[in-house]
């Protein structure tokens, strides 16, 4: 049954006593124990344990996911080749196998704000680009507020004006009113730049007519900034409470 799954591509869900073996850009051996093994239909493997909503060992999708008997053990090895690395799981007794398909087609819709963006960027200015240096924000200019001022690896002025929507042509004119009352250092350049999920129609044809860049930035990648960020600070809180 589960070879016949892994070849129909079907998602499988196994509950197990397994140990787990990972050999790629580190290793990690697992111990005997139950656990909760996904495969879904593009090769992604999750093991997960009894808590915690991560899983304690997990494979992207787009490799190979293998399975077969070897004496008295199930094993099934998933196996990734760029970068090269496998995931291997020895299963001694399964208390539930099953497999199935989902219909699933609707699209997903973070709710999120431009002031949840602009502080993802501060926290972690390498999210738009390494050695970005986030100077001030809100800065305060005749037409309005530029969301990020900042200075690249190089000194050049970066300027940013950030969109939770598809960024569109008003987008990118309010940024060049911005730019009237911003002058650079002396021998450094000045980098305009949107950054948006994307961009709607005609703002890329203005974009480059008027020489600023675009960076994709979607509201996910800047929710996981945000959590990380939540998490760190609730840790620096209970440091502080078992130090009284």
């Amino acid at each position: 049954m589960l070879v016949k799954s892994l070849e129909s591509r079907m998602i499988i869900v196994i509950v197990a006593s397994c140990e787990v073996h990972y050999s790629g850009r580190t290793g990690s051996h697992l111990g005997e124990g139950e656990r909760l093994i996904i495969i879904k239909e593009d090769g992604c493997l999750l093991i997960h344990r009894s808590t915690d909503y991560r899983p304690v060992n997990w494979q992207p999708g787009g490799g190979i996911v293998q399975a077969h008997l070897s004496k008295d053990r199930l094993l099934v090895r998933a196996v990734r080749t760029n970068p090269l690395e496998s995931l291997n799981i020895s299963i001694s007794k399964i208390g539930l196998l099953t497999n199935f398909r989902l219909l699933d087609e609707a699209e997903f819709h973070l709710h999120a704000s431009e002031e949840d963006m602009q502080k993802a960027i501060v926290l972690q200015p390498s999210i738009i680009e390494a050695g970005l240096e986030v100077i001030e924000y809100e800065r305060r200019v005749e037409p309005g507020f530029v969301d990020i001022y900042g200075v690249d690896r190089k000194g050049n002025a970066v300027v940013i004006e950030i969109k939770k929507d598809p960024a569109g042509v008003s987008a990118v004119k309010q940024l060049a009113e911005y730019l009237k009352y911003i002058q650079p250092r002396p021998g450094r350049k000045l980098r305009p730049m949107i950054v948006a999920p994307g961009l709607a129609k005609g703002a890329q044809t203005l974009l480059s007519k008027m020489g600023f860049e675009y960076k994709q930035l979607s509201l996910q990648k800047c929710a996981e900034v945000l959590r990380r960020q939540a998490i760190s600070e609730r840790q620096q809180v209970l440091k502080g409470w078992l130090k009284e």
